[in-house]
């Protein structure tokens, strides 16, 4: 888990929009590719005539808020670490990216042809397109369970002597900013010992901050990673993540509705949780959840719960995975209630089948004919649906 969070230190600047670069033909119109460096430190606003190529580590700082609209194309040229390309808010300072069905915000590399979000279905990349950048990283102010027990620690791998590097605290309900209607794709760069990045990383984000209809699109590292914090989460979707769909980590207490993880073969688990190392353990909820296998392999998990874990699992229908006792349960203060399970294209309700299933019997319950909220539909504005559809 520690090498996940590699990042790498840059040195504060003023922002800097480069000099227009080109003029992209986008059907009848024309955008203008604008190259952007260093630091944001006042409000700024990323419109939609424009392509934003982001490079290098771009950070919002000093409480700036970066707003972004709807239809809004972002590129991220290529590197790994210490040059990767990617976009960290840090704390007091806000994102605000609200998208819509119709017009939503994509994050994508600069290998991406497409030059406007509606023809993200004519993208030459695809699903082995993964590590191309860094993806977004959110610190925040909330609460945080470590090794140390620190409510503030800073991010792994950046300056531990500069405080813009630092995630966590006491503020519960912490506001980072909002996030609807975004697509990620083809992160998870090479971070350096071994690690990548994260699609979407969210470190000690609080209850005020809020997170609806994500994407995560071919990812080399986890899909979205939460370490702590507070903050609720709705209508995610991870597509052909490298490693785990959802990861949840150092003590994360909020409440999270309607997932869908869509392994492909390189993939670990749909969903990895581990509890707090320090103070407390967290306790979450999560509800409403697919799990499924693109192309099965016997190296797919379901669910990995280590033992410090505390919370609630409700309402999942796993289909399509080779072997359901990949199910780790390994703490005996999570339960699982109303899981549909098939193997093989056969409905699986058997403990025996968990491992540590018949340890913790009483937190565990199946069901039959689930009819979940996030049904497929419900994500027909992402990269993944106009792929499946093609």
């Amino acid at each position: 888990m520690e090498g996940k969070r590699f990042l790498r230190t840059v040195s504060c600047c003023l922002l800097c929009i480069g000099l227009v670069t080109s003029l992209v033909s986008c059907g009848s119109q024309e955008a203008t590719s604008v190259t952007v460096q260093g630091s944001i430190s006042e409000d700024t606003t990323w419109t939609a005539d424009n392509i934003y190529v982001i490079n290098q580590e771009i950070r919002v700082i000093n409480g700036a808020t970066l707003t972004i609209e709807p239809g809004t194309l972002i590129k991220a040229a290529p590197g790994e670490f210490p040059n990767a390309s990617m976009l960290l808010i840090t704390q007091g300072s806000k994102i605000n990216a609200v998208g819509t069905p119709e017009k939503p915000i994509v994050f994508t590399s600069s290998d991406d042809n497409i030059t406007r979000v509606e023809e993200s279905n004519q993208s030459l990349l695809n699903e082995n397109n993964k590590g191309l950048w860094g993806g977004i990283i959110i610190l925040g102010t909330a609460p945080i369970s470590t090794e140390t027990g620190d409510v503030s620690t800073f991010y792994v791998g950046l300056d531990p002597s500069d405080k813009a590097n630092y995630y966590g605290g006491t503020n519960v309900e912490d506001n980072s900013g909002i996030m609807k209607y975004v697509s990620i794709r083809y992160g998870g760069t090479y971070m350096g010992t071994g690690s990548e990045s994260n699609g979407l990383t969210l470190c000690g984000v609080g209850n005020k901050t809020q997170i609806d209809q994500i994407e995560v699109y071919a990812n080399q590292d986890d899909g979205i990673e939460f370490f702590g914090g507070t903050v609720n989460a709705s209508n995610l979707l991870v597509y052909n993540s490298g490693d785990d769909g959802i990861d949840l980590d150092e003590g994360y207490s909020g409440e999270i509705k309607n997932i869908m993880v869509v392994l492909g073969e390189q993939s670990d688990s749909g969903i990895e949780i581990s509890g707090g190392q320090g103070d407390f353990q967290g306790d979450f909820s999560l509800s409403n959840i697919q799990l499924t296998v693109q192309t099965p392999s016997e190296d797919q998990q379901i669910m990995r719960i280590d033992s410090a874990s505390k919370g609630s699992i409700s309402t999942l229908l796993a289909s399509n995975f080779l072997d359901i006792s990949k199910i780790q349960l390994q703490s005996s203060e999570v339960t699982l209630q109303q899981l549909q399970i098939s193997k093989n294209q056969t409905e699986v309700n058997s403990l025996s089948e968990i491992n540590g299933g018949e340890k913790n019997s009483k937190n565990i319950s199946f069901s039959s004919g689930l009819s979940l909220e996030n049904d497929s539909k419900g994500y027909h504005w992402t990269l993944t649906k106009q792929m499946v559809s093609r």
